[in-house]
């Protein structure tokens, strides 16, 4: 089943995200390694979202929705903001998640990803993680 949680573009709702994502993944029994991965990703995507998507003090909405699809984790995220390059995420800065390793960047978590601009005027990242 599809959930999505919708915050804010706002750093200070990091924590709020990774919470959502913990249950989620919690919920689902998934391996601590899986767990922390999807934690990872959401954490990387929404750090890069709010810093790089939207112009200073923009106001905006990100939403994000989880969901098991086989052995595989799709993670969508989708924005209001102007369209921007998905493909530059930062490397990580550090934060600790949950007692998880923050050394390896997206793109070794992820097995696709895309990005695309809905008809709605939004942007929409699909992330899928083995």
């Amino acid at each position: 089943m599809d959930t999505r949680l919708t915050l804010s573009n706002r750093l200070e709702n990091l924590k709020p995200l990774i919470r959502y994502v913990q249950k989620w993944a919690e919920d689902r029994g998934l391996s601590p390694n899986h767990r922390c991965s999807l934690e990872k990703a959401a954490a990387d995507i929404f750090r890069h979202l709010v810093t790089y998507a939207y112009q200073p003090d923009q106001p905006g909405s990100i939403s994000v929705s989880l969901e098991e699809r086989g052995p595989r984790l799709r993670l969508m995220f989708e924005d209001d903001a102007a369209p921007h390059n998905a493909s530059r995420l930062p490397a990580p800065d550090g934060l600790a998640l949950s007692g998880c390793r923050l050394d390896e960047g997206l793109p070794q978590l992820a097995e696709s990803l895309v990005y695309f601009r809905t008809a709605d005027r939004k942007n929409r990242m699909i992330v899928f993680l083995t």
